[in-house]
Protein backbone atom coordinates (compact mmCIF):
# COMPACT_ATOMS: atom_id res chain seq x y z
CA UNK A 1 0.00 0.00 0.00
CA UNK A 2 1.77 3.31 -0.92
CA UNK A 3 2.26 5.75 2.25
CA UNK A 4 0.43 9.19 1.20
CA UNK A 5 1.64 10.75 4.17
CA UNK A 6 5.23 10.38 3.78
CA UNK A 7 5.72 9.46 7.50
CA UNK A 8 7.93 6.28 8.49
CA UNK A 9 6.52 6.05 11.72
CA UNK A 10 9.56 7.64 13.59
CA UNK A 11 8.68 11.10 15.33
CA UNK A 12 11.20 13.63 13.91
CA UNK A 13 10.14 16.75 15.89
CA UNK A 14 10.31 19.68 13.97
CA UNK A 15 12.47 20.70 11.55
CA UNK A 16 13.73 24.62 12.09
CA UNK A 17 13.34 26.42 9.24
CA UNK A 18 15.95 26.33 6.33
CA UNK A 19 17.78 29.76 6.99
CA UNK A 20 17.89 28.81 11.49
CA UNK A 21 19.10 25.28 10.16
CA UNK A 22 21.92 26.57 7.75
CA UNK A 23 23.14 29.04 10.95
CA UNK A 24 22.88 26.01 13.51
CA UNK A 25 25.06 23.48 11.10
CA UNK A 26 27.38 26.02 10.16
CA UNK A 27 28.12 26.98 13.91
CA UNK A 28 28.28 23.24 14.50
CA UNK A 29 30.80 22.95 11.93
CA UNK A 30 32.89 26.32 12.95
CA UNK A 31 32.58 24.28 16.75
CA UNK A 32 34.41 21.20 15.45
CA UNK A 33 31.66 19.30 16.98
CA UNK A 34 31.64 15.62 16.28
CA UNK A 35 28.46 13.78 14.41
CA UNK A 36 27.10 12.62 17.86
CA UNK A 37 26.86 15.64 19.33
CA UNK A 38 25.50 17.71 16.38
CA UNK A 39 22.82 15.20 16.43
CA UNK A 40 22.34 15.69 20.19
CA UNK A 41 22.21 19.24 20.43
CA UNK A 42 19.55 19.25 17.42
CA UNK A 43 17.49 16.99 19.45
CA UNK A 44 18.02 18.24 22.53
CA UNK A 45 18.04 22.41 21.66
CA UNK A 46 16.13 22.21 18.94
CA UNK A 47 13.48 19.23 19.19
CA UNK A 48 14.78 17.74 16.07
CA UNK A 49 15.53 14.30 16.00
CA UNK A 50 17.41 12.91 12.81
CA UNK A 51 20.21 9.98 11.86
CA UNK A 52 23.50 10.36 11.10
CA UNK A 53 22.31 9.43 7.34
CA UNK A 54 20.02 12.71 7.12
CA UNK A 55 22.55 14.73 9.11
CA UNK A 56 24.72 14.19 6.33
CA UNK A 57 22.53 14.82 3.48
CA UNK A 58 21.64 18.43 5.21
CA UNK A 59 25.25 19.34 5.39
CA UNK A 60 25.71 18.77 1.50
CA UNK A 61 22.26 21.04 1.10
CA UNK A 62 23.61 23.61 2.96
CA UNK A 63 27.61 23.61 2.07
CA UNK A 64 28.63 23.27 5.73
CA UNK A 65 32.12 22.98 5.36
CA UNK A 66 34.49 19.76 6.33
CA UNK A 67 37.70 18.76 6.17
CA UNK A 68 37.01 15.89 3.89
CA UNK A 69 36.46 18.53 1.14
CA UNK A 70 38.77 20.90 0.78
CA UNK A 71 39.38 23.83 -1.33
CA UNK A 72 41.31 23.72 -4.44
CA UNK A 73 45.25 23.95 -3.20
CA UNK A 74 46.28 27.27 -4.46
CA UNK A 75 43.25 28.82 -1.95
CA UNK A 76 44.53 26.49 0.73
CA UNK A 77 48.41 28.27 0.20
CA UNK A 78 46.49 31.80 0.01
CA UNK A 79 44.99 30.89 3.20
CA UNK A 80 47.59 29.44 5.02
CA UNK A 81 50.38 31.69 3.75
CA UNK A 82 47.89 34.95 4.75
CA UNK A 83 48.20 33.69 8.36
CA UNK A 84 51.70 32.70 8.39
CA UNK A 85 52.59 36.20 7.26
CA UNK A 86 50.30 37.45 10.50
CA UNK A 87 51.93 35.13 12.74
CA UNK A 88 55.27 37.19 13.28
CA UNK A 89 56.55 35.29 16.32
CA UNK A 90 55.70 31.73 14.68
CA UNK A 91 54.16 30.66 17.66
CA UNK A 92 51.07 28.69 15.67
CA UNK A 93 51.52 25.67 14.75
CA UNK A 94 48.88 23.36 12.53
CA UNK A 95 46.09 22.77 14.91
CA UNK A 96 45.84 26.31 15.63
CA UNK A 97 46.63 27.47 12.43
CA UNK A 98 43.76 25.09 10.61
CA UNK A 99 41.21 26.34 13.39
CA UNK A 100 42.18 29.95 12.92
CA UNK A 101 41.52 29.84 9.22
CA UNK A 102 38.32 27.93 10.07
CA UNK A 103 36.56 30.29 12.15
CA UNK A 104 37.54 33.35 10.33
CA UNK A 105 36.65 31.81 6.59
CA UNK A 106 34.64 29.08 7.36
CA UNK A 107 36.96 27.36 5.06
CA UNK A 108 38.17 23.87 6.94
CA UNK A 109 41.67 22.55 5.23
CA UNK A 110 42.57 19.04 6.65
CA UNK A 111 45.78 19.30 9.12
CA UNK A 112 48.01 17.15 7.49
CA UNK A 113 47.70 19.56 4.43
CA UNK A 114 48.03 22.68 6.33
CA UNK A 115 51.35 21.44 8.22
CA UNK A 116 52.84 20.44 4.59
CA UNK A 117 52.44 24.33 3.84
CA UNK A 118 53.49 25.64 6.86
CA UNK A 119 57.15 23.23 6.41
CA UNK A 120 57.11 24.31 2.74
CA UNK A 121 56.63 27.97 3.92
CA UNK A 122 58.58 28.65 6.29
CA UNK A 123 60.51 25.94 7.51
CA UNK A 124 62.47 27.54 9.93
CA UNK A 125 59.11 28.09 11.95
CA UNK A 126 58.82 24.60 12.46
CA UNK A 127 62.27 24.30 13.96
CA UNK A 128 61.63 26.89 16.25
CA UNK A 129 58.47 25.66 17.76
CA UNK A 130 59.86 22.26 18.26
CA UNK A 131 59.67 21.62 22.00
CA UNK A 132 63.14 21.41 24.31
CA UNK A 133 66.51 23.17 24.64
CA UNK A 134 64.70 25.85 27.23
CA UNK A 135 65.52 25.33 31.01
CA UNK A 136 63.80 23.00 32.64
CA UNK A 137 60.44 24.08 34.46
CA UNK A 138 59.13 24.03 38.13
CA UNK A 139 57.82 20.39 38.68
CA UNK A 140 54.23 20.31 38.61
CA UNK A 141 51.58 18.47 40.77
CA UNK A 142 48.47 17.43 39.95
CA UNK A 143 45.32 19.77 39.80
CA UNK A 144 41.75 19.22 41.80
CA UNK A 145 38.67 20.31 41.78
CA UNK A 146 35.14 19.33 43.69
CA UNK A 147 33.67 21.68 40.67
CA UNK A 148 33.12 24.23 38.46
CA UNK A 149 33.36 28.34 40.50
CA UNK A 150 35.25 26.00 43.29
CA UNK A 151 38.08 27.96 42.63
CA UNK A 152 39.08 31.33 40.49
CA UNK A 153 42.10 32.47 39.86
CA UNK A 154 43.36 35.72 39.19
CA UNK A 155 46.26 38.22 38.03
CA UNK A 156 47.44 40.96 35.62
CA UNK A 157 49.17 40.76 32.39
CA UNK A 158 51.90 44.00 31.87
CA UNK A 159 53.51 42.66 28.55
CA UNK A 160 51.75 45.17 26.85
CA UNK A 161 52.13 47.99 29.54
CA UNK A 162 53.93 51.32 29.38
CA UNK A 163 57.28 49.59 30.84
CA UNK A 164 57.35 47.10 28.32
CA UNK A 165 56.55 49.22 25.45
CA UNK A 166 58.66 52.03 26.19
CA UNK A 167 56.85 54.38 24.23
CA UNK A 168 56.46 57.55 26.13
CA UNK A 169 54.15 56.21 28.70
CA UNK A 170 51.20 54.47 26.53
CA UNK A 171 50.21 50.78 27.20
CA UNK A 172 47.48 48.82 28.47
CA UNK A 173 47.43 46.23 30.99
CA UNK A 174 45.06 43.04 31.16
CA UNK A 175 43.26 41.82 34.23
CA UNK A 176 41.77 38.14 33.30
CA UNK A 177 39.98 35.28 35.48
CA UNK A 178 40.23 32.08 35.18
CA UNK A 179 37.97 28.83 36.82
CA UNK A 180 40.83 26.08 38.42
CA UNK A 181 39.21 23.89 35.70
CA UNK A 182 40.32 25.37 33.06
CA UNK A 183 37.47 28.12 31.79
CA UNK A 184 38.79 31.56 30.89
CA UNK A 185 35.91 33.66 32.61
CA UNK A 186 37.00 37.08 32.14
CA UNK A 187 39.45 38.80 30.42
CA UNK A 188 39.89 42.97 29.85
CA UNK A 189 42.49 45.61 28.92
CA UNK A 190 42.75 48.56 31.51
CA UNK A 191 44.41 51.40 31.94
CA UNK A 192 46.42 49.82 35.30
CA UNK A 193 45.71 46.70 36.59
CA UNK A 194 47.85 47.63 39.28
CA UNK A 195 45.27 49.69 40.76
CA UNK A 196 43.11 47.99 43.61
CA UNK A 197 40.32 50.26 42.93
CA UNK A 198 40.48 49.00 38.81
CA UNK A 199 41.33 45.22 39.97
CA UNK A 200 37.95 46.09 42.61
CA UNK A 201 36.00 46.67 39.03
CA UNK A 202 36.86 44.40 37.20
CA UNK A 203 36.03 41.38 39.50
CA UNK A 204 32.62 43.27 39.86
CA UNK A 205 32.60 43.07 35.87
CA UNK A 206 33.54 39.04 36.33
CA UNK A 207 30.57 38.63 38.64
CA UNK A 208 27.89 40.38 36.43
CA UNK A 209 29.59 38.75 33.38
CA UNK A 210 29.11 35.12 35.27
CA UNK A 211 25.96 35.73 37.50
CA UNK A 212 27.85 33.92 40.03
CA UNK A 213 31.12 34.42 42.65
CA UNK A 214 33.14 31.27 43.59
CA UNK A 215 33.58 29.98 46.49
CA UNK A 216 37.15 30.67 46.65
CA UNK A 217 39.57 33.82 44.91
CA UNK A 218 42.81 33.30 44.58
CA UNK A 219 45.67 35.66 44.02
CA UNK A 220 49.37 36.30 44.40
CA UNK A 221 50.19 39.02 46.79
CA UNK A 222 50.32 42.21 45.46
CA UNK A 223 49.00 45.70 46.90
CA UNK A 224 46.32 45.77 44.17
CA UNK A 225 43.28 43.27 45.43
CA UNK A 226 42.58 44.86 48.59
CA UNK A 227 39.23 46.37 47.66
CA UNK A 228 38.14 43.27 45.81
CA UNK A 229 39.20 40.62 48.57
CA UNK A 230 36.88 42.84 50.62
CA UNK A 231 34.22 42.23 47.75
CA UNK A 232 34.79 38.74 47.58
CA UNK A 233 34.48 38.53 51.53
CA UNK A 234 31.29 40.33 51.81
CA UNK A 235 29.89 38.66 49.21
CA UNK A 236 30.97 35.06 51.15
CA UNK A 237 29.46 36.43 54.63
CA UNK A 238 26.22 37.30 53.04
CA UNK A 239 24.99 34.74 50.40
CA UNK A 240 27.12 31.94 51.16
CA UNK A 241 27.50 31.75 55.04
CA UNK A 242 27.31 27.94 55.07
CA UNK A 243 30.70 27.42 53.84
CA UNK A 244 33.13 27.47 56.64
CA UNK A 245 36.55 29.55 56.06
CA UNK A 246 38.14 27.34 57.89
CA UNK A 247 37.40 24.95 55.48
CA UNK A 248 37.62 27.06 52.72
CA UNK A 249 38.61 30.63 53.13
CA UNK A 250 36.99 33.56 50.61
CA UNK A 251 40.38 34.23 50.06
CA UNK A 252 43.78 32.72 49.25
CA UNK A 253 46.95 34.38 48.53
CA UNK A 254 49.84 32.75 46.99
CA UNK A 255 52.94 33.35 44.93
CA UNK A 256 52.91 33.93 41.35
CA UNK A 257 55.02 30.77 40.46
CA UNK A 258 51.71 28.71 42.72
CA UNK A 259 49.00 30.56 40.46
CA UNK A 260 48.92 27.83 37.29
CA UNK A 261 46.11 28.19 35.96
CA UNK A 262 45.80 31.90 35.18
CA UNK A 263 49.61 32.23 34.95
CA UNK A 264 49.67 29.36 32.23
CA UNK A 265 46.41 31.49 30.55
CA UNK A 266 49.08 34.72 30.15
CA UNK A 267 51.60 31.95 28.17
CA UNK A 268 48.59 30.53 25.64
CA UNK A 269 47.54 34.25 25.16
CA UNK A 270 51.05 34.92 23.92
CA UNK A 271 51.49 32.12 21.73
CA UNK A 272 47.90 33.46 20.17
CA UNK A 273 48.56 36.58 19.56
CA UNK A 274 49.39 38.21 22.42
CA UNK A 275 53.33 38.44 21.37
CA UNK A 276 52.20 39.49 17.60
CA UNK A 277 50.06 42.56 19.28
CA UNK A 278 53.62 43.35 21.33
CA UNK A 279 55.10 42.99 17.74
CA UNK A 280 52.97 45.32 15.85
CA UNK A 281 53.02 47.93 18.87
CA UNK A 282 56.68 48.25 18.85
CA UNK A 283 56.54 49.49 15.54
CA UNK A 284 55.74 52.84 16.29
CA UNK A 285 59.78 53.05 17.59
CA UNK A 286 60.86 52.81 14.26
CA UNK A 287 57.43 53.45 11.28
CA UNK A 288 57.71 56.96 12.06
CA UNK A 289 53.96 57.32 12.90
CA UNK A 290 53.88 57.97 16.37
CA UNK A 291 55.03 61.04 18.64
CA UNK A 292 55.36 60.57 22.03
CA UNK A 293 55.45 63.96 22.81
CA UNK A 294 52.13 64.55 21.34
CA UNK A 295 49.13 64.73 23.06
CA UNK A 296 46.68 63.62 19.87
CA UNK A 297 49.11 60.59 19.35
CA UNK A 298 49.14 59.39 22.53
CA UNK A 299 45.30 59.83 22.73
CA UNK A 300 44.48 58.20 19.47
CA UNK A 301 47.43 55.66 20.20
CA UNK A 302 45.17 54.81 23.41
CA UNK A 303 42.06 54.64 21.59
CA UNK A 304 42.58 52.75 19.01
CA UNK A 305 44.78 50.01 20.26
CA UNK A 306 42.70 49.28 23.35
CA UNK A 307 39.83 48.92 21.21
CA UNK A 308 42.44 46.18 18.69
CA UNK A 309 43.68 44.50 22.18
CA UNK A 310 40.12 43.81 23.46
CA UNK A 311 39.01 42.17 20.12
CA UNK A 312 41.84 39.79 20.12
CA UNK A 313 41.41 39.04 23.68
CA UNK A 314 37.85 38.64 23.36
CA UNK A 315 38.95 36.11 20.29
CA UNK A 316 41.18 34.32 22.33
CA UNK A 317 38.80 33.55 25.14
CA UNK A 318 36.28 32.02 22.51
CA UNK A 319 38.78 29.75 20.79
CA UNK A 320 39.90 28.63 24.00
CA UNK A 321 36.45 28.19 25.65
CA UNK A 322 35.93 25.88 22.78
CA UNK A 323 39.03 23.77 22.05
CA UNK A 324 39.57 20.67 24.35
CA UNK A 325 42.87 20.21 26.16
CA UNK A 326 45.30 17.60 24.72
CA UNK A 327 45.43 14.39 26.27
CA UNK A 328 47.70 13.67 29.49
CA UNK A 329 47.72 10.19 31.20
CA UNK A 330 48.11 12.05 34.74
CA UNK A 331 45.55 14.60 34.49
CA UNK A 332 42.70 14.41 36.92
CA UNK A 333 40.57 17.63 35.87
CA UNK A 334 38.29 17.38 32.48
CA UNK A 335 40.45 17.40 29.15
CA UNK A 336 36.86 18.21 27.21
CA UNK A 337 36.17 21.78 25.87
CA UNK A 338 36.07 24.39 29.10
CA UNK A 339 32.88 25.14 27.48
CA UNK A 340 31.17 21.56 27.20
CA UNK A 341 32.20 21.12 31.01
CA UNK A 342 30.64 24.49 32.17
CA UNK A 343 27.59 23.31 30.58
CA UNK A 344 27.24 19.78 31.57
CA UNK A 345 29.86 19.64 34.86
CA UNK A 346 28.14 16.61 35.98
CA UNK A 347 28.84 14.87 33.08
CA UNK A 348 32.80 15.08 34.11
CA UNK A 349 32.32 14.19 37.77
CA UNK A 350 32.15 18.21 38.99
CA UNK A 351 29.45 19.93 41.14
CA UNK A 352 28.16 23.48 40.68
CA UNK A 353 29.67 25.32 43.34
CA UNK A 354 29.23 29.27 42.19
CA UNK A 355 26.75 31.34 44.04
CA UNK A 356 24.40 34.10 42.36
CA UNK A 357 24.85 37.06 43.31
CA UNK A 358 22.02 39.80 42.44
CA UNK A 359 22.98 42.83 39.76
CA UNK A 360 21.95 45.46 42.79
CA UNK A 361 24.06 43.99 45.31
CA UNK A 362 26.93 44.36 42.83
CA UNK A 363 25.82 48.15 41.96
CA UNK A 364 25.73 48.35 45.83
CA UNK A 365 29.42 47.60 46.57
CA UNK A 366 30.40 49.33 43.34
CA UNK A 367 29.08 52.87 44.33
CA UNK A 368 31.04 52.35 47.35
CA UNK A 369 34.32 52.12 45.68
CA UNK A 370 36.43 55.46 45.84
CA UNK A 371 36.38 55.71 41.92
CA UNK A 372 33.44 55.16 39.49
CA UNK A 373 34.17 52.12 36.93
CA UNK A 374 33.63 55.18 34.23
CA UNK A 375 36.70 56.89 35.73
CA UNK A 376 39.24 54.03 36.23
CA UNK A 377 38.58 52.60 32.70
CA UNK A 378 38.90 55.50 30.83
CA UNK A 379 41.53 55.89 28.37
CA UNK A 380 40.74 59.12 26.82
CA UNK A 381 38.90 62.10 27.55
CA UNK A 382 35.08 61.79 26.22
CA UNK A 383 35.30 64.62 24.20
CA UNK A 384 38.05 62.83 22.61
CA UNK A 385 36.53 59.37 22.55
CA UNK A 386 33.49 61.20 20.26
CA UNK A 387 35.47 62.56 18.23
CA UNK A 388 37.44 59.34 17.01
CA UNK A 389 34.34 57.07 16.74
CA UNK A 390 33.17 59.57 14.25
CA UNK A 391 36.74 59.89 12.05
CA UNK A 392 37.14 56.23 12.80
CA UNK A 393 33.31 56.00 11.17
CA UNK A 394 34.52 58.51 8.53
CA UNK A 395 37.35 56.34 7.03
CA UNK A 396 35.12 53.19 6.47
CA UNK A 397 35.37 51.42 10.47
CA UNK A 398 37.77 48.91 9.22
CA UNK A 399 38.34 45.60 11.55
CA UNK A 400 40.44 46.05 14.46
CA UNK A 401 43.38 43.83 13.65
CA UNK A 402 46.93 44.20 14.92
CA UNK A 403 47.98 43.52 11.22
CA UNK A 404 46.20 46.66 9.73
CA UNK A 405 46.50 48.47 13.28
CA UNK A 406 48.54 50.93 11.77
CA UNK A 407 47.48 51.35 8.65
CA UNK A 408 44.08 52.60 10.36
CA UNK A 409 46.17 54.93 13.02
CA UNK A 410 47.74 56.30 9.91
CA UNK A 411 44.40 56.91 8.06
CA UNK A 412 42.61 58.45 11.16
CA UNK A 413 45.51 60.34 11.83
CA UNK A 414 45.54 61.81 8.47
CA UNK A 415 42.29 62.76 8.45
CA UNK A 416 42.08 64.78 12.10
CA UNK A 417 45.44 66.76 10.80
CA UNK A 418 43.80 67.80 7.39
CA UNK A 419 40.97 68.71 9.05
CA UNK A 420 42.54 71.09 10.82
CA UNK A 421 44.89 72.31 8.31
Amino acid sequence: MVNTAGTNGFDNGTKPPDDELREILHGFARARMPMEQRLAALSEQHNYHIKRAKLSKLNKEFDVPTVKKPPPEPLAISLVAEHISQDTNRRHGPDRVQKKIGRKHNIWLPRDAVRKIQHDLDPEGAQARFPGGGRKGKVRGQLTALGIMQEVHCDGHEKLGAIALRLGGVGFGIYGFRDHTGKILHVDAVPNDRCQITVAHCYLDFIEATGEMPVQLTFDGGTETGYMAAAQCEFRRRFLATVSEIERPSTRSIKSTDNIPVESMWKYWLDDEGANIKSALLEAHTNGLFNPSSQLHIDLFQWLWVRIVRHHLDEFKNYFNATPRRSQKEKLLPTAAPDAVFRNPELHNLRRCGTGIPKEDVDEFRARLPLSREHVMRFVADDFDVYAQYVYAEIGSPAFEHSTGWDTYGRMMAYIQNEYT
